[in-house]
C-alpha cells in the first residue's frame, strides 16, 4: 500500500516523494530524467542507480519506511527522515566520490568516521572500495536502539559497521586499520564534554592518532566540518597543512596526513586554502545538495 505524504516541519520539501515513494519507483523514475542527458555525469549516475537497484530489497526498504514513517509515532520534530529519499543523498555523495578520485583508483581500504545513513560506504564499494563505516554503538544495531534510522538504512545498504565513539583521548586502535583513506562527513566528534570546538592541540592529537594507528603510510583524510563545531581560528590553522580546502562547506582534504607546522609558519604552495578542490567548478545538474548543514551526524 503506498504511503500517505504528511508534513514533516523539519525537512524540506524536495524530499518528501523519494521518502514516501515506492523504492523502486522512485529509482528507476531518476534513471529515465538522466538518461535524458549525455552528459558523462548524468551516466555515471544511470550506471549507480542501477547498481543500487539491484543492492536493495525493496521489500526491505519499504518495512523500514512503514516503521518510520507511521503517523501514529513519527517525530515531526526531527529531520533524520530526509535520510529515506534515496535519491538526493547518493547524488551528493556520488559526487563526493569523484571529487575524491575513487571513480578511477585502484581498490582502496577505506573508512568513513561517523557513517549515519550509509550513503556514502554505498558509494565508494560501487567504485570498487572496501569500506566500513563507524557510529555511535546505539546507531549500529538495526531497528531496536534509539538513532536506529541509521542503522536500519546501513543494514538495507549492507554497510559494514564498526561501533565506535571517538573521543579525545581515544587511541583509535579499534578501529582495525590500516586504511588508504579516513573520511569524515559533517565531522560531529570535535568538540568536549562541554561540547566545545576542539582546540588546535586536541586536533594535532587526533592527527597523530590517525597516523599512528589508523592511516596506512601515506594514507588521505577527507572531512567535511560543521561551523557550530570549529572555530575560525583552528580553521585557519588547519587549512595551513591541507592540500586543499573549500570555506564554503569547511571541505578539507589531506593527501597525506603530516604534522602540523608551527603557527607562524607560512603555508606551502601546496597548502594554500586558495587551491581549488577538484571538481570545484562543476556545473552539471544534480539534485545533490551542498554538504553543508544538510546532513547531521
Amino acid at each position: 500500500m503506498p504511503l500517505k505524504i504528511i508534513a514533516l516541519p523539519k525537512v524540506k520539501e524536495q524530499h518528501l516523494t523519494g521518502i514516501f515513494g515506492n523504492f523502486e519507483e522512485v529509482v528507476n523514475a531518476r534513471i529515465a530524467e538522466l538518461r535524458e542527458s549525455k552528459l558523462p555525469s548524468n551516466q555515471q549516475r544511470v550506471k549507480f542507480f542501477q547498481y543500487l537497484l539491484d543492492l536493495v530489497d525493496p521489500t526491505q526498504y519499504a518495512a523500514v519506511q512503514a516503521r518510520f514513517l507511521d503517523p501514529d509515532v513519527v517525530d515531526k520534530k526531527s529531520d533524520m527522515l530526509k535520510y529515506l529519499d534515496p535519491i538526493v543523498w547518493f547524488e551528493s555523495k556520488l559526487a563526493l566520490a569523484v571529487r575524491l578520485g575513487l571513480d578511477k583508483a585502484g581498490p582502496k581500504r577505506i573508512l568513513d568516521l561517523g557513517t549515519g545513513p550509509g550513503h556514502f560506504p554505498v558509494v565508494a564499494a560501487y567504485f570498487g572500495h572496501d569500506v566500513t563505516g563507524t557510529d555511535l554503538p546505539n546507531r549500529t544495531t538495526g531497528v531496536v536502539e534509539a538513532g536506529h534510522l541509521y542503522g536500519a538504512l546501513c543494514d538495507v545498504f549492507k554497510v559494514s559497521r564498526i561501533a565506535h565513539k571517538i573521543t579525545p583521548t581515544d587511541d583509535l586502535k579499534a578501529l582495525k586499520g590500516p586504511y588508504d583513506l579516513v573520511t569524515s562527513i559533517l565531522t560531529a566528534f570535535n568538540v568536549d564534554a562541554k561540547k566545545r570546538p576542539w582546540t588546535t592541540e586536541a586536533w594535532q592529537d587526533f592527527f597523530g592518532r590517525l597516523r599512528e594507528n589508523v592511516l596506512a603510510p601515506n594514507g588521505s583524510l577527507f572531512m567535511s566540518l560543521s561551523d557550530n563545531k570549529l572555530t575560525p581560528a583552528v580553521w585557519a590553522r588547519l587549512k595551513r597543512n591541507a592540500t586543499w580546502a573549500v570555506d564554503q562547506n569547511k571541505a578539507i582534504y589531506f593527501e597525506t596526513l603530516e604534522p602540523q607546522r608551527n603557527p607562524g609558519a607560512k603555508p606551502t604552495t601546496r597548502a594554500r586554502s586558495t587551491r581549488r578542490a577538484p571538481g570545484e567548478e562543476q556545473t552539471e545538474p544534480s539534485r545533490a545538495p551542498a554538504e553543508s548543514g544538510e546532513q547531521s551526524r
